[in-house]
């Protein structure tokens, strides 16, 4: 309880010296997590905890370099964001030291006479910090832009992974069956270890994700955003997602955010979270909700950029 606190007060909460899990402390938690476009359930779950860990990384704090387990943390994101601006592509900015970061270290240091051996050690990260040109833009968001407004398919020749929840693994399979009725390829699987699933999506290089689950409040449909960059593939998704739910009129208020839930950050496609209020509106809802979602992914296959 104690680390926690602490944590808690690096990361900018005000907190008193209590050792019991209080409302105040509670509080602290939900708003740390909305900070970091976390589920805001007020509890300290793993991924509420590695993410506070992850904030406690400071550029220079450590060398990193590609290793297994990555490294994660705001040093990373920090690290990925210049070398994005700075017109490097490390991918997109998820905190995670991973192949395509080493590759943008690499880059750089070539550009600047270092030995380009992918550590972002002292000598690179004061590079970093002296060099000039920095754009607004980060060059990711850029390219994925691009990329968008070249890559509209038929539904026939997309790949689809359709997640869930335990809870919802009804609904994943019934969105493979009926995107599987349209002529895409769609699998379907339901495990509450989002970091599973991601990897599995990875594996696999589909073209975009759908992941089922519950929310808090109404229906969210999630994107990935987060360490001030967003996904513009992964916004537009969740818009077209939106909107085709919001046309069937449900007695629920239908929103749109970002977030940084693991299924949306360690994925290397769109991915879009749809979030029921509780289990009682998937089952009345589920299948017009399915539907919906299903003509929403076959639009935005075949016109990415809307």
């Amino acid at each position: 309880m104690r680390d926690l606190r602490q944590r808690l007060r690096a990361a900018g909460a005000d907190l008193g010296e209590s050792e019991e899990f209080d409302d105040e402390l509670a509080v602290a938690v939900k708003l740390f997590q909305q900070s970091r476009g976390l589920t805001e359930s007020g509890v300290c779950d793993a991924i509420t905890w590695r993410n506070l860990v992850e904030a406690g990384f400071n550029i220079g704090d450590r060398v990193l370099y590609l290793r297994s387990p990555y490294f994660r943390g705001d040093d990373v994101t920090w690290l990925q964001m210049r070398l994005g601006n700075l017109g490097f592509d490390p991918g997109r900015v998820d905190g995670i030291y991973g192949a395509r970061t080493r590759d943008a270290v690499r880059e750089f240091q070539i550009n600047v006479c270092l030995p380009p051996d992918g550590i972002a050690g002292r000598s690179t990260v004061e590079e970093l910090m002296r060099v000039f040109g920095r754009s607004r833009e980060h060059i990711h968001g850029v390219r994925e832009l691009e990329l968008m407004r070249h890559s509209g398919k038929a539904i026939a020749d997309a790949s689809i992974a359709c997640f869930g929840s335990l809870y919802v693994e009804v609904e994943a399979e019934m969105l493979s069956a009926r995107l599987k009725a349209l002529g895409a390829k769609a699998i379907a699987h339901a495990a509450d270890e989002q970091s599973w699933l991601a990897n599995l999506a990875n594996q696999g290089g589909f073209d975009l994700v759908v992941y089922f689950d519950y929310s808090s409040n109404g229906v969210h449909v999630a994107y990935y955003s987060g360490f001030r960059y967003t996904s513009p593939a992964g916004k537009r998704l969740a818009e077209e997602v939106s909107k085709g739910i919001e046309r069937l009129s449900l007695p629920y208020a239908v929103g749109t955010r970002g977030m940084t839930l693991p299924i949306l950050r360690e994925t290397r496609m769109p991915v879009v979270v749809v979030g029921v209020a509780n289990a009682r509106g998937w089952q009345i809802f589920g299948p017009e909700i399915v539907d919906a979602v299903s003509q929403s992914v076959a639009s935005f296959i075949a016109c990415p950029a809307g």
